[in-house]
């Protein structure tokens, strides 16, 4: 038998290919496990509007096409229908969840091969493996319905493809970022990376591997985006193709306000990180939630201390690591482009948005390691583990004040309406609003036996014949509501045919989402 092929890692103990397949797997059931765990209740709109579109596709069709995340849906789909076809009966939106948990956890795997290859510490490797994985803006969407965190793995795969040490492949690495792109948009500002990444890995027919790799990619990625785009609209018009290829939510967009966009940067990066409330104490309670906030300020001083109690050496460990060493002046540079292309765009296009963010935190963590491998390189430096205290610092802090309260209902007070909605509406309960939104998207969605209408008061106002309600059961919703209240004439109207429910309804500063039931007699004459 051929003898294993060993290879050291700095700082540990020779391990062969196996021990290390074992550590990769190690990694992967760990986080996988944490996820699933700790699945959040404090969804992101855009999951619920996912499921609530794969729920209510009949078969494979274009209403499951969305510019931004081209092919994400179709993939669930084909995921949600398989996992039904097995026999489960999970709700689409928790299928998403389970597969973001999977994605996260391949993705820490992917992270923790790149940084064996990079740093060869296992230290280092699992250090900056736990603070990706365990940053609170990540570990969040791991556990929720996103397109986010597959785009992320994707552009992770892309990332080893262009490692320096690499030979170039700029076919596959086209075919993996029009994946990334096709799982999200913004995946598509890596293109700098990737032809960066071809240039230090071409010591010669530079120009023939980045001609090779943008031809791909943009020919691929146009013609699938092209091909979709007939799908959903039956045209070809290029003005409407570029309109729909460019779309973005109306209530959100670009600003130009330097010090406001600032300020949100700023404050959106330093939440990708840590996340959460204090609050969550005194609102939730408990003896388990006061017990991870107790280990989480032990975690907290036992970092503070460790970092200033030998000052010396802390001082002579950053002044050895600000230069950087200079073996990884291609990663620095790689790095630093990824960052600085998706902070330019990010500072002008919805800079509060915090897991846009999430597009970029690789490359940060990869700069970190590059200072951390330099400073424990510095003369007479000894370990003192400051940076795995800082890991587990944040980590004990995330979880206690974001990851775990997040997966109580009451931590989510429209959710807990909705679910309280359920003994209230009886199936084939009609209920009208205006304007779709975030609230009526979560409400629906944990109603499924609830009939959703678009209306406006005036069609209520000019017959209210023509809109029975299913099952002698009808309700008004905030929009709509709100509709009325413009006009003294919906305000009477609600008076004389609407009733509202104090039960039914979350009022209070962070929350407005009223239920009003539309009077039984109302109908009497139909």
């Amino acid at each position: 038998m051929k003898p294993e092929k060993k290879q050291k890692l700095a700082g540990s103990i020779h391990y062969d290919s196996k021990t290390l397949r074992w550590l990769t797997l190690t990694v992967f059931f760990t986080i996988l496990f944490l996820n699933l765990l700790l699945l959040t209740k404090n969804y992101y709109w855009d999951g619920v509007f996912f499921a609530q579109l794969i729920e209510d596709a009949p078969q494979l069709n274009s209403s499951l096409i969305h510019p931004n995340h081209l092919l994400y849906l179709p993939f669930e789909y084909l995921i949600y229908r398989a996992v039904r076809w097995a026999g489960f009966a999970g709700r689409a939106l928790t299928i998403l969840q389970i597969t973001s948990c999977f994605f996260s956890a391949a993705t820490a795997i992917v992270f923790f091969r790149i940084n064996l290859k990079l740093f060869k510490s296992l230290y280092t490797s699992l250090t900056l493996t736990a603070l990706f994985a365990f940053s609170a803006m990540w570990w969040k969407f791991s556990t929720d319905a996103n397109a986010y965190v597959l785009a992320v793995l994707l552009l992770l795969v892309c990332f080893c493809l262009v490692l320096p040490e690499r030979q170039p492949r700029p076919f596959a690495l086209a075919l993996v970022h029009a994946l990334a792109m096709f799982a999200h948009q913004l995946s598509v500002f890596f293109f700098a990376v990737a032809i960066a990444g071809l240039v230090f890995q071409s010591r010669t027919k530079v120009l023939k591997h980045v001609v090779k790799y943008a031809a791909t990619v943009i020919l691929l990625t146009a013609g699938v985006y092209f091909f979709s785009f007939y799908l959903v609209t039956g045209t070809f018009a290029p003005g409407r193709f570029v309109s729909w290829t460019t779309y973005f939510s109306p209530e959100h967009g670009f600003t130009l306000n330097a010090w406001s966009n600032l300020v949100y940067t700023l404050r959106s990066q330093g939440r990708v990180f840590f996340g959460g409330r204090l609050s969550f104490i005194r609102d939730l309670g408990g003896p388990l939630i006061l017990g991870l906030a107790g280990v989480a300020a032990l975690a907290v001083l036992t970092f503070l201390f460790a970092l200033f109690r030998h000052p010396r050496e802390l001082k002579s460990a950053i002044a050895a690591a600000l230069p950087g060493p200079r073996q990884f002046r291609a990663l620095t540079i790689l790095c630093a482009v990824w960052i600085a292309i998706y902070i330019v765009f990010l500072f002008f296009f919805i800079p509060q948005n915090t897991f846009y963010r999430l597009f970029y935190l690789a490359p940060i963590v990869l700069l970190g390691g590059t200072l951390l491998n330099a400073a424990g390189k510095a003369q007479g430096h000894v370990r003192r583990y400051r940076a795995a205290l800082f890991v587990v610092a944040m980590f004990c802090a995330n979880l206690a004040f974001s990851q775990y309260p997040y997966t109580q209902v009451r931590a989510n007070p429209p959710l807990e309406l909705a679910l309280k909605l359920n003994q209230v509406w009886r199936p084939g309960t009609t209920v009208y609003f205006a304007l779709p939104n975030s609230d009526e998207s979560l409400i629906r969605y944990f109603n499924p036996a609830t009939v959703w209408v678009q209306a406006n008061p005036e069609s209520f106002r000019q017959d209210i014949s023509q809109l029975p309600p299913r099952g002698g059961n009808a309700w008004l919703e905030t929009t709509l509501i709100d509709a009325f209240q413009q006009t003294p004439e919906g305000k009477s109207w609600l008076e004389a045919h609407a009733s509202r429910r104090a039960d039914c309804e979350l009022v209070n500063p962070k929350y407005r989402i009223e239920f009003w039931q539309l009077n039984p007699e109302s109908f009497a004459n139909r």
